[in-house]
């Protein structure tokens, strides 16, 4: 009778294996340390992923259950013939109810911003290094989803008319839908206008720092390079960087931008008086890529709704050369 060849015998290399057969369980045990290691960057991937929805999930539900939003209101002296300081001077800012908890708990917490009917629901982080929320959560903890955080050079938590002319949030394209995972939502492109009408029911979004909440209407939405290898003339438009209109980075030249670029006309007007926020995550057309959505905050007396009527897909959009850019 044969001698029975037990599993381990089949797969660990042994005395007297001929080439051919040692070479065969070489590859053998190989592939199976990769597997056994592919499923565990998985498991520890989904691992994340869960992790980071049940704390959104805590986060939304402390956002929305908290007492109403303080708001900052001036009070007029009781005696006309006082005359204080206090009467030129701004009302002190006050932190809203609902985001004092999140500034206990993180001081890096800067506002939270809302887009219907996707899920951008999140607490909004800055800090001094733009790169420090790529790879942590809203605790610190190393976490591959990161956070949303502003850029570093914006002021966004201050009185209105010191805040950065346009605020920049940067959030990872999330597979699972989460950070600006689902941002794509608004995108269009020349080959591909079916999210025209998830714009045309979501004009809008809002963004309150930790003092106030504001409206945005959305004046702009497109893909965009960010190497200038990528593109013939070797330029690009470095959207990040117009934080504040100067004259190295002047409001015509943002304006013109958004309206060559954007996939949609908004019907929208927007001026250099106004202020902005510009949303922006990675995109899947080529890498590196972003996607880029600007809205303008609704003005003082302004309604926040927007007639839609007078949207249209911009049928002249300035889109990356994407055959230029695959064929290199």
């Amino acid at each position: 009778m044969a001698k029975k060849t037990s599993i381990i015998d089949k797969l660990l290399p042994r005395k007297g294996d001929s080439g051919v057969e040692l070479a065969r369980k070489i590859v053998t045990m190989v592939c199976c340390v990769v597997l056994i290691a592919s499923i565990a960057i998985l498991a520890w991937y989904y691992i994340q992923q869960a992790k980071n929805q049940d704390r959104i999930d805590e986060q939304r539900k402390q956002h929305s259950t908290t007492a109403a939003i303080t708001q900052v209101t001036t009070t007029a002296p009781s005696d006309e013939s006082e005359t204080t300081t206090a009467e030129t001077e701004p009302p002190p800012l006050v932190v809203m109810d609902n985001m004092t908890g999140f500034v206990e708990d993180n001081p890096h917490t800067a506002g939270w911003i809302t887009i219907p009917n996707t899920d951008v629901n999140n607490v909004v982080l800055q800090t001094e290094d733009n790169d420090y929320y790529l790879d942590k959560d809203f605790d610190g903890n190393y976490n591959i989803a990161g956070q949303l955080y502003i850029d570093f050079r914006c002021v966004a938590n201050d009185y209105s008319a010191n805040q950065s002319d346009n605020i920049i949030i940067y959030g990872h394209n999330q597979a699972d839908g989460s950070m600006f995972g689902t941002l794509k939502k608004y995108k269009i492109k020349k080959d591909y206008t079916k999210n025209f009408d998830f714009y045309l029911e979501n004009p809008t979004f809002t963004f309150g720092n930790l003092y106030e909440e504001y409206t945005y209407k959305i004046i702009g939405m497109f893909v965009i390079e960010v190497e200038p290898h990528q593109t013939r003339s070797g330029e690009i438009w470095d959207y990040h960087n117009y934080v504040n209109f100067t004259k190295k980075k002047p409001f015509d030249t943002f304006k013109e931008n958004i309206l060559a670029r954007t996939a949609v006309n908004t019907g929208v007007d927007f001026n250099e008086d106004d202020k902005y926020i510009t949303l922006s995550t990675c995109s899947n057309e080529f890498e590196p890529s972003r996607f880029v959505v600007i809205g303008r905050r609704v003005r003082d007396g302004e309604s926040p709704e927007v007639d839609t009527s007078l949207a249209e897909i911009n049928e002249d959009m300035l889109e990356p050369d994407y055959n230029f850019i695959y064929n290199q």
